[in-house]
């Protein structure tokens, strides 16, 4: 599959150049667009998990300034399941890639006549570029973290890699096209959490309390690149380390459930006192439960921003790519990331991931040793 990837940034680069003309702006709004003349909004985030979630402060402070707005989604089937029943948008339509697929979408979308769409990608994406004209024509643009395809927007924020600002942080930017002060935007907006899935994640807190609730340590064990995984062998020394210091907490192991049979021996070699969360759960479920802990230990995954969002800390396992790591570190926290010394979180050894957690520890429990 990898090895289609240059063929389809040639097609790509063709289309584009072909059709530029028709996507460049030719006369931009004086100021501010007027969120009170506008009903329908149409925001583009076909991408992963992480980076919807990440979004959700943007639409919290839209929302609360102009509660008439009708905001709908053009995302992805990964990051769908995290927003399926999210009240927060009118509609969600599913981009997906074949051809076909794509424009039965599109004329789907279409339909709604939008009185402007909003480009979510903190990046060039000639996809999404393409995909804001042909969803919303001649309707005004707004980008951010736009570089080569600046020109392509009514608006843009772009902020340069020298200052290091958290992806919330730069998509609030986005807020300025409304007329609004980012500054004043909270940077903290959880998933939407049904009855349902809160209810399952209580009885599982409460059936590992036991009397008086013990201090809940979240470990995550799956990651979507290889790059990312951490051995089991120095997951079970940290686990091992933190039930010797902390006496009276619990750990609760996360997994997807392709990692189930890892994360349950993972749980056999340790004690009672760690337990998996129950089998097959959403991601949705999975967050209901995961706003309960009290720190979570992740690599550098969707969890880490999931967490945030509900305020509990994060000691997040980080490849050394830089950029990457100061756009999407724990938000809003100080301590807690280990960066490893090689592009792979493997060569993370023990002792630095045990001393960032225990310095979150010393702010954020209150154990007996």
């Amino acid at each position: 599959m990898d090895r289609l990837k240059p063929l389809e940034h040639r097609y790509k680069a063709l289309v584009f150049r072909l059709f530029r003309n028709r996507l460049r702006r030719r006369a931009r709004p004086n100021g501010p667009l007027d969120p009170r003349r506008m009903e329908h909004i149409l925001f583009i985030r076909p991408e992963k998990i992480g980076d919807m979630v990440v979004s959700f402060p943007f639409f919290d402070a839209l929302r609360r300034a102009h509660p008439h707005l009708k905001l709908s989604l053009l995302a992805s089937p990964v990051c769908y399941p995290v927003v399926r029943n999210d009240p927060r948008f009118h509609r969600i339509y599913v981009y997906r890639k074949p051809l076909l697929q794509a424009q039965r979408v599109v004329r789907e979308v279409r339909r709604q006549s939008f009185d402007c769409v909003v480009d979510l990608i903190c990046d060039d994406s000639v996809t999404a570029l393409f995909l804001s004209e042909l969803c919303a024509p001649g309707r005004p643009r707004v980008g951010v973290g736009k570089r080569k395809y600046a020109e392509y927007y009514d608006f843009n924020y772009y902020r340069a890699q020298e200052e290091a600002v958290h992806v919330v942080r730069h998509t609030l930017d986005l807020l300025q096209a409304f007329g609004m002060d980012p500054d004043s935007a909270d940077g903290y907006a959880p998933p939407y959490l049904d009855p349902d899935s809160v209810r399952l994640a209580d009885e599982f807190i409460d059936s590992l309390a036991g009397g008086a609730r013990p201090a809940l340590i979240g470990y995550n064990l799956s990651a979507g690149k290889e790059c990312r995984w951490w051995p089991q062998d120095k997951a079970r020394a940290l686990l091992a380390r933190i039930l010797e210091q902390y006496g009276d907490c619990r750990i609760v192991l996360f997994s997807t459930p392709a990692d189930r049979r890892r994360a349950a021996a993972l749980a056999e070699s340790l004690d009672s006192r760690v337990v998996l969360i129950p089998d097959r759960l959403n991601i949705i479920q999975a967050s209901a439960i995961l706003r309960h802990m009290d720190i979570l230990v992740t690599p550098d995954t969707s969890l880490v921003h999931i967490a945030r969002s509900f305020r509990v800390p994060v000691v997040g396992l980080y490849p050394r790519f830089m950029r990457n790591y100061l756009l999407w570190r724990p938000y809003d926290q100080q301590g807690g990331a280990v960066v490893s010394p090689t592009t792979e979180i493997r060569d993370i050894t023990v002792e630095p991931v045990f001393e960032a957690f225990q310095e979150l520890a010393r702010r954020h429990l209150a154990v007996s040793t």
